[in-house]
């Protein structure tokens, strides 16, 4: 889950790495079904979708965690996409006005971080790791 200050968000997120496999199929991301199955169901299953995102507004409206105004959106973070359809699957994902992380842009936020001063912040600290390795 992922809350943007900008656009009064939330996303709900499929977060995949498949470092050691093909990556994430866009035919397998790029489909609606009827039932909740597969590896991506929170975006392919409409009916799951559109249920859960509508009981948990009412329950975090109910409970003052949010407000009534505040959206609650879909997306994905891959950090390996199949056949490098990475543009593909940020086409479909815009169309579809749902956030989309492909390894381009999880490299490119993780230098940003890595560029920033000292921070006490686990997250920077490990960026700046990853970027010296």
């Amino acid at each position: 889950m992922a809350y943007s200050t900008t656009t009064d968000t939330i996303y709900l997120l499929e977060v995949k790495s498949y470092l050691d496999s093909p990556g994430v199929v866009y035919e397998h991301v790029a489909i609606e079904q009827d039932e909740q199955s597969g590896r991506y169901k929170l975006l392919t299953a409409k009916n799951y979708r559109e249920t859960l995102a509508k009981r948990l507004h009412e329950d975090w409206c109910k409970s003052g965690h949010i407000l009534q105004s505040t959206r609650i959106s879909f997306g994905l973070i891959a950090g390996k996409v199949y056949r490098n359809r990475e543009l593909e699957l940020r086409k479909y994902f815009e169309k579809q006005s749902w956030l989309f992380w492909g390894p381009a842009e999880i490299k490119s936020r993780i230098l940003r971080l890595s560029e920033k001063g000292y921070e006490n912040n686990a997250v920077t600290i490990a960026a700046k790791i990853l970027i010296r390795s």
